[in-house]
């Protein structure tokens, strides 16, 4: 009777884990990772989302430096009729000031750039540019690059250690959850590539060498969500703290620290679906950089 049993669970087991499944033969962790790189290519239209928030304490010789920086970022891009649009918003916040708010919008369309910058004391001021076709051959292959935010997340795959925990649903799409361990300075490099588009790559924070960064304290999580049938970077989160001495950063009479918590979310969704990118009616009024 117990022999049975025991081979009536067994059936059970089985059959559970083939419905769990799906009926079928899940991919590989490495088989994600791969498709994942390879899918980049069938990219033609997507839209994204992404905020950040940083913030910044530094000590030295009794006094404290603090900042917080955010930024909220929304837009769409279409590779084929070689448009983007995109709307930024930024502000840093210091203790005991006001609080800088800097919001901006940029469109290519048509061979021509608009951008447009709001500030408190300027308000809206729209300027544009207008490009030869060997311009705008540069303009746009430098722009994609570094805009994007799918590429640099498929830079991190590359070399990271990863592994899958678990499926979850992203904007109603079945996604594989992956966990990374990337190497330090990828990380660091990729925070800074989606910290700064649009700003010229710089929020003056320090450039971090390897070796800065093997002398520091860190920590990280970083998480990427797969879609299932497409392999295309639906979400991802990243989580980093680093705290360095003044000697790490290679100033070893100097007293202090500096502490960076940096935390990065991401959606990029409807995938190569047609997508609206159409310039505000300001924007015809726009003076020439």
């Amino acid at each position: 009777m117990m022999r049975k049993i025991l081979a009536m669970s067994l059936v059970v087991v089985i059959a559970l884990s083939f419905i769990a499944c799906g009926g079928e033969e899940q991919p590989t962790a490495q088989e994600i990772v791969d498709g994942t790189i390879q899918a980049l290519e069938n990219i033609r239209t997507y839209e994204f989302e992404m905020d950040l928030t940083m913030d910044i304490a530094s000590k030295s010789e009794g006094e404290t430096l603090e900042a917080n920086i955010g930024m909220e970022y929304s837009g769409a891009l279409d590779l084929d009729n070689r448009q983007l649009g995109m709307e930024v918003t930024a502000s840093v916040a210091v203790p005991g000031e006001d609080e800088e708010e800097m919001k901006m919008e940029a469109y290519l369309i048509d061979g021509i750039g608009y951008a447009m910058t709001y500030t408190l004391e300027t308000g809206p001021v729209w300027e544009k540019e207008e490009f030869s076709e060997t311009e705008w051959e540069e303009t746009w292959e430098e722009t994609t690059e570094t805009l994007s935010l799918t590429e640099p997340q498929i830079e991190l795959l590359k070399t990271a250690e990863f592994e899958v925990i678990g499926s979850e649903q992203v904007k109603g799409v079945d996604c594989y959850v992956l966990r990374l361990t990337p190497d330090i300075k990828q990380l660091w490099d990729t925070i800074m590539q989606q910290a700064t588009p649009g700003f010229g790559g710089d929020l003056g924070l320090p450039d971090f060498t390897e070796e800065n960064l093997a002398a520091a304290s860190c920590s990280f999580s970083v998480k990427q969500w797969v879609a299932k049938d497409t392999y295309f970077v639906m979400k991802a989160e990243i989580d980093m703290e680093i705290e360095i001495t003044a000697a790490a950063m290679g100033f070893p009479e100097e007293e202090g620290k500096a502490s960076i918590d940096t935390a990065i979310n991401m959606l990029t969704y409807n995938y190569n679906l047609p997508v609206s990118i159409e310039l505000p009616p300001e924007a015809e009024e726009a003076i020439e950089y």
